[in-house]
């Protein structure tokens, strides 16, 4: 697009040139007249790059130049009919056009123009935290009519701001948690600009597990009871092997004078998933054995709602792995995790060390024992339900204390079945086959195993088997050899697959993967 501005001038400044008296010829040229009626056509590109594209026109005029009014050099001799084009910065100029005739003869114009920038339009911003460093922090723009792009990070308010082009990024660490506003600012090459805001929020994503192995995560275990202010140190692991091989753990001095109660707390950026196994497991470098140790979570605003667990450290100067089974409320949230060692005694001085603080995962195999009978959710449909209960048939082919109580509703559909997620999905590379203890009141009956991706479960894999024993335990194996490999974290169960419910319990325990 273009913009043409065109002034017409008949201030002439006539430059008279002599002639020979000899020559009849030039005569008729010298009585031609001064170049006259000078002007320019100004068409200038609407791109912002300051484009502009100057015609000259006059009578009498046969060769012309242009004065840019810059300070740059004049054009070279231009034709009647010809155009000269030239970059310009925003502003305003005093254009000069000079012409001659064929006796020489000299006249001039000047002409003001004026170059704007239109302000940058549909600008677009992406502003993204990097993948593994929470305090960094990635901008990129995109813009019409832009030269270039500015960002302020909103840290440091003397800071200077971070110049780019699109098309490149501009990274920025921040030193603090906090919220800041990103401020871009798009520029037109002129006066004009374009701006875009947007407020980030800088936190530090310290999730379970805990292994002090991410040098750009802070894992603040802040101090209280004793050394309050103080936080837990990372550092290299004092005895590498055992049950912790990590090189970086945690470091806690119980302050001599210490309140008995003294600790430290973390809060964590998500809550803690309590609907399945409620088991946290900590490694623990004890200078004696003996040690209880308190495990604690708490409500992120209400220290009341918590729950803990005691385990006494069995061990000195070595790695051990406690296990904490903690009376958590599923209804209720908890981000806190607090962690006391010696717990009843005063401080003096002494060091322990922990790591991978990790809720143990509800995966395979499953014997129903290990966890409270509450972290084994099952999900029924089609007039199905499962429960884990006491084992009603407990006898040396299945001693277990719990198992699965499968119930076939009266009327049941004949794909009526239960389901259970899996924290870790199941990978046939591990073993291609399921095998289970299965209690049935009749035999020749189908049992199908299914395996889900729980966000599509369109997407699926499954394998019957035939039970043949009654009122007895049998041990069955259904095989998946060949399947492929899926995101298989929800398992399927199905007794007496295709046929209408009856409303039989059927019961099932130890499940496992195997070849």
């Amino acid at each position: 697009m273009y913009k043409t501005i065109k002034i017409l001038s008949f201030l002439l400044i006539p430059l008279i040139f002599g002639c020979s008296d000899n020559d009849d010829g030039l005569k008729e040229v010298a009585n031609m007249g001064n170049p006259g009626d000078l002007s320019m056509d100004f068409k200038i590109t609407q791109d912002n790059t300051g484009l502009v594209t100057i015609t000259p026109s006059g009578s009498n005029a046969t060769l012309f130049q242009v004065d840019f009014g810059d300070g740059t050099e004049v054009s070279d001799e231009l034709r009647p009919g010809t155009a000269v084009q030239h970059v310009y910065t925003e502003g305003i100029y005093s254009v000069k056009l000079m012409a001659k005739n064929l006796a020489g003869e000299r006249s001039e114009v000047t002409q003001e123009l004026e170059v704007s920038f239109r302000a940058p339009e549909n600008l677009e911003v992406t502003i993204t935290k990097d993948a593994t460093n929470p305090f960094l922090v990635n901008v990129t723009a995109a813009a019409d009519y832009e030269t270039f792009f500015e960002v302020h990070f909103g840290e440091n308010p003397n800071a200077e701001p971070i110049s780019f082009l699109e098309g490149e990024t501009a990274s920025y660490q921040y030193a603090e948690t906090g919220t800041y506003t990103v401020t871009v600012i798009a520029f037109s090459g002129g006066v004009e600009t374009t701006t875009y805001t947007e407020e980030i929020e800088i936190f530090n994503p310290v999730l379970l597990p805990i292994d002090f192995e991410n040098p750009d995560l802070q894992y603040l275990f802040y101090y209280f009871g004793g050394g309050d202010g103080q936080v837990v140190q990372v550092v290299n692991n004092p005895n590498p092997g055992g049950v912790n091989s990590s090189s970086k753990v945690g470091s806690y001095t119980k302050p001599s004078g210490s309140e008995v109660w003294a600790g430290s707390v973390i809060t964590l950026n998500e809550n803690i998933d309590f609907s399945g196994p409620k088991l946290i497991s900590i490694d623990v470098y004890s200078p004696a054995a003996g040690i209880p140790v308190i495990l604690k979570v708490e409500n992120g605003n209400d220290g009341g709602i918590a729950a803990e667990a005691t385990v006494n450290t069995t061990v000195a100067n070595q790695w051990e792995r406690l296990v904490f089974e903690l009376p958590a409320d599923a209804s209720q949230t908890y981000s806190k995790v607090v962690l006391f060692f010696n717990f009843g005694t005063p401080g003096a001085g002494e060091t322990y060390y922990f790591d991978n603080i990790q809720k143990l995962p509800l995966s395979l195999p499953l014997d129903f024992d290990t966890f409270d009978p509450s972290a084994y959710v099952f999900t029924g449909f089609g007039g199905a339900t499962s429960f884990v209960e006491a084992n009603p048939h407990n006898n040396e082919q299945n001693p277990s204390a719990h198992v699965v109580r499968s119930n076939k509703a009266m009327n049941a559909e004949t794909w009526g079945g239960t389901f259970i997620d899996l924290d870790e999905r199941v990978q046939f590379s591990n073993g291609n086959k399921i095998r289970l203890k299965v209690w049935s009141p009749q035999a020749g009956i189908d049992i199908l195993v299914k395996f889900e991706n729980p966000t599509d479960n369109s997407q699926f894999v499954e394998a019957v088997t035939t039970l043949n024993t009654a009122n007895a335990w049998e041990t069955i194996e259904v095989d998946f050899t060949g399947q492929p490999e899926g995101n298989w974290s929800r398992m399927v169960f199905f007794f007496d697959f295709n046929e209408t419910g009856t409303g039989t319990d059927y019961y099932f325990d130890d499940v496992e993967q195997t070849n």
